[in-house]
């Protein structure tokens, strides 16, 4: 099974959106999202700021900002 890792942030709208997409993505294909604060890591913080909601596999952005299932199942049907 393919764990991905969701980097997201305080009180963030686009973070909410994101995980509804994730969701409707795992009904088609099963795969886990380990979900990541920034704030807790100040590297991670920087290096994602302005870019969050971030949807990693392997450290390998497959998405970020506005994230659709549309482009996870692609993303996990071609990996």
């Amino acid at each position: 099974m393919k764990e991905l890792t969701l980097l997201v942030g305080n009180q963030c709208g686009l973070c909410n959106d994101a995980k509804i997409q994730i969701a409707l993505a795992q009904e088609d294909i099963d795969f886990t999202v380990n979900e990541i604060n920034i704030t807790s890591d100040p590297a991670l913080e920087v290096q994602y700021f302005m870019s969050i909601p971030v949807l990693l596999h392997n450290d390998v952005v497959i998405q970020e900002g506005q994230i659709d299932f549309v482009t996870i199942l692609e993303y996990l049907s071609d990996n």
